[in-house]
């Protein structure tokens, strides 16, 4: 991870320059190699102290003060590099969670299509189980007028009703699960807009 990948150095530059005045204090923001990321108006090149910018256990950087700075002004530096730290790790945060929220927002739209994709096909199902019904009356109908020789013919007719019967009383089941589903997704959409 690099530091001005999650925070604007601008950003940075102000945050500096508000706490250096606020504090009285004049420091450097550096990157993990020690370049500089932000500029400090008359701060001097000496032997310096330094505080670690740390985001998610990993060294990204350092506040720099001078070693001759006194300890309310090494204080101070060291709330400016903890002010970084946390103002870095809720930009780590924030890039991460938008893609998240965008694959999120993708995978529910895609999910809205397949349900629409299973009630159509559930709808055809429904259609063919009516056909079977219908079917199975003829079917018995036309047993019952072979007589003797129909009453084989009456058993599968039958055996075809009953489950035109079951496939309905599923494809039933299935539109409610769907009709469900859909309104979880309608749900979780409004939530995230």
């Amino acid at each position: 991870m690099i530091l001005n990948d999650y925070m604007d150095t601008k950003k940075l530059q102000e945050l500096q320059d508000s706490f250096s005045e606020f504090a009285g204090l004049e420091t450097v923001v550096i990157d993990a190699e020690g370049g500089r990321l932000t500029d400090g108006h008359d701060f001097l090149e000496e032997e310096t102290e330094s505080f670690d910018i740390v985001v998610h256990g990993e060294k990204l950087g350092a506040v720099v003060v001078s070693k001759s700075a006194d300890r309310k002004a090494k204080c101070a530096a060291k709330t400016l590099c903890t002010m970084i730290s946390q103002t870095a790790v809720l930009e780590h945060i924030d890039s991460r969670n938008n893609g998240r929220f965008d694959s999120v927002k993708d995978d529910i739209k895609k999910s809205g299509e397949l349900v629409q994709m299973i009630n159509e096909k559930t709808g055809y199902l429904k259609g063919i189980a009516k056909k079977q019904t219908i079917l199975s009356l003829n079917a018995t109908i036309e047993a019952a007028r072979s007589g003797e020789a129909g009453v084989g013919f009456a058993v599968v007719a039958k055996s075809m009703q009953d489950l035109s019967n079951q496939s309905a009383g599923i494809y039933t089941d299935i539109e409610m699960s769907v009709e469900e589903i859909t309104n979880l997704i309608n749900s979780i959409i409004d939530s995230l807009q």
